[in-house]
């Protein structure tokens, strides 16, 4: 049997920052690959472990031998991101992904309601699917919050979200600003699955960033995107390399 592929569509809104380091850190290498490049290595158990010490929380980034779907890292697939779609035809992450040499797509939201922007996305969707299968979506600055209907139709595809603060906290709009403010001594970054429940899903990978006194918010928020670039790629592979998944219900 060949060597198999991971389809992979990212979802964006706006800068493309995030998009871009997906990209470059995930597509067109395998498994495997992706995991040497961000810091993630493959024993000959199968357990995937830290190869820099970057995290706080060494557990976070150990991928459980029992868990791991070995049948797939022994196909080792490729990683190939089909297409990058956007809401928003001004969106410059279109112009980064065009620079990447991508396919993109645009469905513009302004004017439509959130039942016809999703039946629209859902068509574009089902078309790439039937012609090449599709395996992931991935929300990357992607500022529109997908129907229970959508996720009930798309329930066997994962889809990805990365939130910057550490969750539960500060769900929703602002949740950089939000940790700056608080009482915490830390903010932080999460990745988990998308769910009818707004930033409720389950977690994959996440990380504290400590706070340091007198710092800007500007400062602390290139911090918290620099976790941002490393932490979403591995969720991506951690989720991939232990088969794990989130049920959506359907909304009654």
């Amino acid at each position: 049997m060949g060597q198999t592929t991971i389809n992979v569509v990212i979802l964006v809104s706006g800068n493309g920052t995030n998009m871009e380091n997906l990209v470059l850190s995930l597509h067109n290498k395998t498994i495997t690959q992706a995991m040497r490049q961000n810091g993630m290595n493959l024993t000959k158990n199968h357990v995937c472990e830290e190869v820099k010490p970057l995290q706080t929380s060494p557990d976070a980034f150990v991928i459980n031998s029992e868990t791991t779907q070995d049948s797939m890292l022994a196909k080792d697939p490729i990683i190939n991101v089909l297409s990058i779609v956007s809401n928003n035809k001004d969106a410059h992450a279109l112009v980064r992904a065009k620079r990447l040499g991508l396919h993109t797509h645009t469905i513009d939201s302004a004017g439509k309601s959130r039942q016809e922007f999703d039946e629209e996305l859902l068509i574009y969707l089902e078309n790439l699917e039937k012609e090449h299968g599709l395996d992931c979506i991935l929300l990357a600055g992607f500022m529109r919050i997908l129907s229970g209907e959508f996720l009930a139709k798309t329930q066997h595809i994962r889809i990805l979200n990365i939130h910057p603060s550490f969750l539960p906290l500060h769900k929703g709009l602002h949740g950089i600003e939000k940790s700056y403010a608080d009482e915490n001594d830390f903010g932080g970054v999460s990745v988990h699955f998308v769910t009818n429940e707004l930033d409720s899903g389950l977690i994959i990978l996440q990380e504290k960033v400590k706070k340091i006194p007198n710092e800007s918010l500007e400062d602390f928020t290139q911090r918290i995107h620099e976790v941002e670039y490393r932490i979403y790629p591995q969720a991506f592979l951690k989720a991939f390399a232990q088969g794990i998944h989130q049920e959506i219900q359907k909304e009654s």
